[in-house]
């Protein structure tokens, strides 16, 4: 069976995997006042957050529409593909997966199987490049699926607000209580929960404070056991901290894989600038060699 590998840009992927492992992204929308953008077309992550400081029109992220989706999935089974694996957004941000798990049984071109991430950035980056690496390899949709919701639930992401501003407006988040924070100007530490929704950890006064905090959470799973761990640091438009937190982790997890990501516009629009994000799970390759074991 063709299948292919759908992922939406809020996943940050970098090009050179998008294109060695020939992944379909789909572009989502970003409106400033009536102007729409889309998401690594023509706003990139640096534009992005350049309009961010100097545009007084607050963005708002949109949502891909069905008839798009159509599209691509018409344009795939024209390609010889018979199933489509889409790994989305997490459905507490966006109507995006919600919508396609409704749509996906009226897709006649080909099989739909839609993927609520749970999460953003890289951990929903992860997920994809995991069920693109096991299509690569020939695996059953089945094990695919069952791999890919292995590490979703095997991965933590935790989200260091700089300022509770943006998520105020977008109103994205589970409680109102965070809110105080921006009033003091605390730091805010969130994470996805269970349902998908951003929610409280807890808040510190500054970010090297909130990256003391998010350490000794890290410590707890990591601390004597980071072979074979990918850890991913985020930033929205902070390289400078970025580097440096890599640096801090890679001194404290020696065995860990460490790399960087962005805060692209799709999750800028809630978390503003400055925010930090990290996410850490099981290296996405040890899933690969795992599959060895699943009847294909």
């Amino acid at each position: 069976m063709k299948i292919a590998v759908v992922v939406d840009s809020s996943a940050n992927i970098p090009e050179t995997l998008v294109q060695q492992y020939h992944l379909v992204v789909i572009n989502q929308p970003i409106l400033f006042g009536n102007h729409l953008y889309r998401e690594g077309v023509d706003l990139s992550v640096a534009d992005f957050y350049e309009k961010l400081r100097n545009d007084k029109t607050v963005p708002t992220a949109s949502q891909v529409a069905m008839t798009e989706m159509q599209g691509v999935f018409t344009n795939l089974a024209k390609e010889g593909y018979e199933a489509a694996i889409c790994v989305g957004v997490s459905g507490g941000l966006s109507g995006f997966i919600t919508n396609l798990k409704a749509f996906a049984p009226s897709v006649k071109d080909l099989d739909v199987y839609a993927i609520d991430s749970m999460m953003a950035c890289a951990a929903e980056g992860n997920l994809a490049l995991l069920a693109a690496k096991l299509v690569e390899q020939g695996k059953s949709i089945h094990t695919i699926l069952k791999q890919v919701e292995a590490l979703q639930k095997a991965t933590t992401f935790l989200l260091i607000v700089y300022n509770m501003r943006a998520l105020s407006k977008t109103g994205r988040i589970m409680s109102r209580s965070p809110l105080i924070g921006a009033i003091l100007g605390t730091r805010t530490i969130l994470t996805f929960n269970e349902t998908g929704r951003l929610a409280l950890v807890t808040n510190a006064h500054h970010m090297d404070n909130a990256f003391k905090k998010v350490k000794l959470m890290m410590d707890k799973q990591l601390l004597n056991n980071s072979g074979n761990q990918r850890i991913s640091v985020l930033d929205a438009n902070d390289s400078e901290l970025n580097k440096q937190w890599r640096l801090e982790l890679g001194e404290r997890y020696g065995n860990a894989l460490i790399e960087t990501g962005k805060i692209g516009p799709f999750m800028g629009v809630h978390t503003g600038e400055k925010s930090m994000g990290i996410v850490w799970a099981p290296d996405w390759q040890t899933f690969v060699s795992s599959s060895e074991s699943t009847q294909n």
